[in-house]
């Protein structure tokens, strides 16, 4: 690992922790989809691993369901602050109900102290809940970070 880079370090790590990849050479986005990296990294020790199903609906496309881009997005960390002391505890609740619903209750509570990121859809997702409750101020979550969006 002398002379490899970060990057590489990671595609080798989710290879071993057993990442969904992928191998359609013909696939257009390939070059730059994390699936199609991490497969190049896979070990040869593995004998079985997960894989894109290469006839699934949209797959090896421009507008593949399955690609996971190789640049970093931003994503949002913690969120024990985004329910402030003057919000209605109406949208409080019809929100935390909402990001449940999205997703799971676990979930809903790692996203919320921290130690699950919150991807950029559901961020958007979770400013549309406020704003279907009726909350018309800023969301604001506790701080963001950038990673790639496995």
């Amino acid at each position: 690992m002398e002379n490899m880079n970060i990057k590489e370090e990671l595609l080798i790590k989710q290879a071993q922790e057993g990442y969904t990849v992928c191998y359609i050479e013909s696939c257009p986005l390939r070059d730059h989809c994390l699936r199609w990296l991490v497969g190049q990294h896979l070990p040869n020790t593995a004998s079985t691993y997960r894989c894109v199903n290469p006839h699934f609906e949209g797959v090896a496309t421009a507008e593949c369901p399955m690609c996971r881009n190789d640049q970093k997005v931003r994503f949002a960390k913690g969120m024990t602050h985004t329910f402030t002391s003057d919000m209605p505890k109406r949208v409080e609740s019809e929100v935390r109900y909402g990001i449940i619903g999205l997703t799971n209750r676990t979930y809903y509570f790692e996203y919320r102290n921290g130690s699950r990121l919150i991807p950029p859809a559901l961020q958007e997702d979770i400013r549309n809940l406020f704003r279907k409750s009726g909350w018309t101020d800023e969301v604001k979550f506790d701080g963001y970070v950038e990673d790639y969006n496995w």
